[in-house]
């Protein structure tokens, strides 16, 4: 298992390397900040939905296949959701800190995923964890985003059904959503001369993981972590342990292949989606104790992974 884990360590390095090659150069501002606002705008709005078109539109769905990963999903889900409401009521703890334990226990930073995959299975892989964002993406954006609503809309009653609409609205316009959608069709359609389309997606996507990663380093501050040791604990361990494990016994449970276990592995250990502290901020969560389960998530999880893959 030893050798496991350095060969597995050194696989995904390059993943964390450019991670912390982000944060660096944010540090000594090269390029200038404001860079980094207008680097995340491009991979929200152009390179992250064309390499999720690129995948999607590529790949035959089966209702075995989407049966399997929400089964996957799902489970892991409810498991972390319903602990998370049990400890936070026999903790005492108010809706801003619990919500913020239930994002870092919950999301997934997709984009870690995505490229400690291709860095692993390259595109056979990219295919594979393509179709779990199609699950994943539109599922957890609607879970937190109306339990914030919920938690916290009652003290705005009047407003709570115009928030609603928001949160749809939104959702509607999620260039994610709204790209795994265009793909579904076109690997409907299958036509040849589209292929252009789909060659210029695959194009755009391959820069959008590096980019991504360098943009995700830049984010992490250190300096503003705020060490809130239990409620750390408890998201960090669903996250990063429980989480992972609850996915390899489903998959292995429902007769997945090896590289389907992985990649559901993968999904289920990477660190929290660094936008919670912007969701958190947004719907007065505890952005500050956010901060501090995404920092200190994605420090563990440069051994935590290694470890799970090499374990499994």
């Amino acid at each position: 298992m030893l050798s496991n884990f350095f060969q597995i360590f050194l696989l995904v390095s390059p993943v964390f390397l450019l991670i912390i090659l982000g944060n660096f150069l944010r540090r000594i501002k090269v390029p200038d900040v404001s860079f980094w606002e207008i680097n995340d705008k491009l991979c929200y709005w152009v390179l992250i939905p064309a390499l999720l078109f690129h995948y999607i539109s590529q790949i035959n769905l089966s209702s075995e296949m989407l049966y399997s990963y929400s089964i996957i999903i799902y489970v892991g889900f409810f498991i972390a959701i319903l602990t998370v409401l049990i400890l936070g009521k026999l903790l005492g703890y108010p809706p801003e800190r619990w919500t913020s334990i239930l994002q870092g226990a919950v999301r997934q930073n997709a984009f870690i995923a995505l490229a400690i995959t291709g860095s692993l299975f390259g595109d056979e892989g990219l295919k594979i964890a393509s179709i779990f964002m199609l699950i994943y993406v539109p599922s957890i954006n609607i879970i937190i985003v109306t339990t914030m609503v919920m938690n916290f809309g009652q003290s705005k009653k009047n407003t709570s059904n115009n928030e609603f609409k928001t949160v749809f609205v939104e959702l509607s316009k999620n260039p994610f959503i709204l790209s795994m959608i265009a793909g579904l069709i076109f690997s409907i359609i299958q036509s040849e001369k589209l292929k252009v389309i789909i060659d210029t997606s695959g194009l755009l996507g391959s820069a959008a993981l590096p980019i991504m990663l360098l943009t995700i380093g830049a984010k992490i501050k250190v300096r503003d972590l705020a060490l809130t040791i239990t409620p750390i604990l408890i998201s960090n361990f669903l996250k990063l342990l429980a989480l992972p494990l609850i996915a390899f016994c489903v998959a292995n449970y429902l007769g997945l292949s090896e590289i389907e276990v992985v990649v559901a592995v993968i999904f289920a250990a990477v660190p929290t989606a660094v936008s919670s502290h912007t969701l958190a901020r947004q719907f007065g969560a505890d952005d500050q104790l956010m901060t501090s389960i995404i920092t200190t998530q994605v420090v563990l999880s440069f051994i935590t992974i290694p470890i799970l893959l090499a374990f499994i």
